[in-house]
């Protein structure tokens, strides 16, 4: 039964804007809560922001 509900939940799109990334522990989560869920950690990064760098950097590199 648990194994049925995480590969539903793995297949709901979730908007990369609303991601955050732990600084301390590399999880991934739902901005808007205060600390990760995982470590507790206050430290994190938008995910969109972390990916719009790589971008960048690999297109100026062309």
């Amino acid at each position: 039964m648990i194994s049925t509900i995480v590969r539903t939940l793995s297949r709901v799109p979730i908007p990369l804007r609303s991601l955050a990334v732990c600084v301390a522990c590399e999880e991934c989560f739902e901005l808007g809560d205060p600390t990760c869920p995982s470590c507790g950690s206050d430290e994190y990064v938008p995910l969109l922001h972390q990916l719009e760098g790589r971008i960048l950097n690999m297109t100026s590199n062309n």
